[in-house]
């Protein structure tokens, strides 16, 4: 009897305590100098989007003590009036948010939080190869200044190799995210279209490590759309009307390397890239080299004129709707200027080849 009493005080007791334990994550801090009558809010990121999940006054001593039910591990940002704004993944552990003391902007930071660690640490990594490219862009425009061209291809040499160490570090590092929506985030750290290989495999490891996760199926869908224009895949068709309104396709330069070049008269860099794509047309074109320049114009006339301006010999398309361009669309353009060289039997061999990089990846082709 005195047992069956017993157990029954200990079942009560956890009873009770699961009835008062608080459903959700903490997240504690102090704000220096809050704003009267003004809202702080915390907000969700999903697909680009942003939704306010809590709002309030902070008191005049600007601590803070709120708890946010999660239904699954989400990234989030604390938005201090739009004047501060902190970024941090919510799992199930309470974090706490402290002053950043290397933001020299005054900003907070996340506390007790293994996800936003490994964040830390790839920003870490991010900053010191800034460092170290500034370095060597200094070394770049005295070089250029000087007409060393030996010197230019050296700095060149040396910035890929940096590029590269970095990449395979950041990679190394999202590998051991093992069960982290912070591994799914940290892709933004590479230069994703270039890196589908490694996006293929992560999203296949995260399928089986968080495959209910909103995140997993966003990285999956990605995969799968990077997948339609990766290096190696068929190029997709595109049939655009030239400056005399005859339709010119993709296809009828089958058995030839061509570079479908994105550009506009509008924009800049497009405009200062085109020499470069002049000086390699004119060497390689004889050798079965081609370029399908593709317009994000909005008028025929601006288009034509910059056409002549910049002395583009070779083929020119375009629907003239900018960037709702069925082209553009096709291929995923969201800045420009872009490239895609594809090969002799359709299938794209590179992409975002631009100055040095395009005559040297010419020049392995032809010699």
């Amino acid at each position: 009897m005195m047992r069956k009493n017993l157990g029954f005080v200990f079942v009560l007791v956890l009873l009770m305590a699961a009835c008062t334990e608080k459903e959700g994550v903490t997240i504690s801090g102090t704000y220096e100098n809050p704003l009267e009558d003004q809202l702080v809010k915390i907000e969700l990121i999903m697909n680009n989007e942003l939704t306010v999940v809590d709002s309030f006054q902070l008191d005049p001593s600007g601590a803070y003590n709120r708890t946010i039910k999660v239904s699954e591990p989400g990234f989030y940002r604390f938005n201090f009036y739009n004047r501060h704004v902190t970024n941090m993944i919510l799992d199930q552990t309470n974090i706490q948010l402290v002053k950043d003391e290397n933001d020299p902007r005054g900003g907070y930071k996340v506390t007790g939080s293994k996800d936003m660690d490994y964040i830390y640490q790839l920003t870490a990594l991010k900053q010191d190869f800034e460092k170290q490219s500034q370095s060597l862009n200094g070394e770049f425009m005295n070089a250029r200044n000087s007409g060393d061209m030996q010197l230019l291809e050296d700095i060149r040499s040396r910035f890929l190799k940096m590029k590269a160490t970095n990449d395979s570090k950041i990679k190394s590092a999202i590998y051991q995210m093992d069960g982290s929506i912070a591994g799914i985030l940290s892709t933004s750290f590479l230069d994703e279209e270039s890196e589908f290989a490694f996006l293929d495999s992560l999203a296949q490891k995260y399928k089986n490590e968080l495959p209910n996760s909103s995140y997993t199926q966003e990285l999956v869908e990605k995969v799968e759309a990077y997948r339609k224009l990766a290096i190696g895949s068929p190029a997709p068709e595109l049939s655009l009307p030239n400056p005399e309104g005859e339709i010119v396709s993709l296809s009828s330069f089958k058995g030839k390397y061509v570079m479908i070049d994105f550009w506009a008269a509008w924009c800049r860099p497009c405009r200062m890239e085109n020499p470069n794509v002049v000086k390699v047309y004119d060497a390689y074109h004889e050798k079965g080299f081609e370029v399908l320049g593709v317009s994000l114009d909005r008028t025929k006339e601006a288009w034509v004129k910059a056409i002549q301006e910049d002395q583009l010999t070779w083929t020119q398309v375009s629907d003239l709707k900018y960037f709702e361009s069925e082209a553009a669309q096709l291929y995923q353009i969201n800045s420009i200027p872009a490239t895609y060289l594809i090969g002799p039997d359709g299938t794209i061999v590179a992409k975002n080849l631009r100055g040095a990089e395009l005559e040297a990846k010419l020049k392995e082709i032809f010699g």
